[in-house]
C-alpha cells in the first residue's frame, strides 16, 4: 500500500519537532557527541526518515543557531520599533537580552558559549550558504543595538559616533559574561543571591550610559538657550 504524501504543514511540524529535539540533545550532549542516528533514536523513527527533512548534522545545527538568532533579533526589534524614548529602548534591549540569556538557555549556550563550528569551518563546503545565512542572522543583533546608540547619539551628542560598534560589543561581552556565569551554575556558587547580581550589572551599565545622556542633552539644550538668546 503506497504511503500518503504528507502535508505541506505536517512536514513543518516534524521539522520542528526534529528541531526542538536536535537542540536538547545538543544542549546536554554538546554538538561533538551529537549524531543523525542518537537523534533518531531520541525521536523513535529512523536516521533516513530525519534526512528527508534536513541534510546532515551539521544542517540542523545551523537551523539551531539561526532560529535562535531571529527570536531574539524579533524581541529587540520589536523594542526598537515601538519605544519611542532612546533611553528607555536601551534599557528595555538590555533586559530583553539577559531575559532571553536566562530563560532561553538552551539557545543561548549553543549560540553564544558552544565550542561547535563556526561560519569559517564551512566556507568551501556544501553547507555554507546555510551557514552565511545563520551569520547573517547573527549579526542583524549587532545592528539592531547600533541603529538604537546611534539615535542616542544624534539627540545627545554623548558619544563619539564611531565609537558606537565597539559600546555594543562593550555592552554585550560584559552581559555575555554573568549570563554564562549565571547558566553554568557558577554565579549561585559564589553568591547566594545570583538575580541580584545580574540585575547590579546590569545597573552599572546602564547608569553611566543614561547618566551620560542627561548631562548631554542638558549641555545641548544650555547652548541652544545661549544661541538662541544671542
Amino acid at each position: 500500500m503506497p504511503k500518503v504524501a504528507r502535508s505541506q504543514e505536517d512536514r513543518e511540524l516534524i521539522r520542528e519537532k526534529i528541531l526542538e529535539e536536535a537542540l536538547s540533545l545538543i544542549s546536554e550532549r554538546g554538538f561533538a557527541s551529537f549524531s543523525m542516528r542518537k537523534l533518531a533514536s531520541r525521536l523513535g523513527m529512523s536516521a533516513t526518515t530525519i534526512y528527508h527533512y534536513y541534510s546532515n548534522k551539521d544542517e540542523l545545527y545551523l537551523m539551531i543557531l539561526t532560529k535562535g538568532f531571529d527570536m531574539l533579533y524579533q524581541r529587540l526589534a520589536s523594542i526598537f520599533e515601538t519605544a519611542a524614548d532612546p533611553a528607555r529602548k536601551l534599557e528595555e534591549m538590555i533586559r530583553a537580552y539577559i531575559d532571553f540569556g536566562l530563560n532561553q538557555s538552551h539557545y543561548y549556550n549553543i549560540m553564544f558559549t558552544s565550542d561547535a563550528p563556526k561560519y569559517r569551518d564551512y566556507v568551501g563546503t556544501e553547507i555554507e550558504p546555510v551557514a552565511y545565512f545563520e551569520k547573517q542572522t547573527a549579526l542583524k543583533l549587532i545592528d539592531i543595538a547600533s541603529l538604537g546608540l546611534k539615535e542616542m547619539v544624534r539627540e545627545t551628542s554623548c558619544m563619539p559616533p564611531d565609537q558606537i560598534r565597539y559600546i555594543v560589543i562593550k555592552i554585550w561581552s560584559t552581559l555575555h559574561g554573568i549570563i554564562s556565569l549565571y547558566n553554568s551554575r557558577v554565579l549561585p556558587e559564589v553568591d547566594d543571591q545570583p538575580e541580584e547580581v545580574v540585575e547590579r550589572i546590569a545597573r552599572d551599565i546602564l547608569d553611566p550610559i543614561l547618566s551620560s545622556m542627561t548631562t548631554a542633552g542638558t549641555a545641548r539644550k544650555a547652548a541652544l538657550g545661549r544661541r538662541g538668546a544671542l
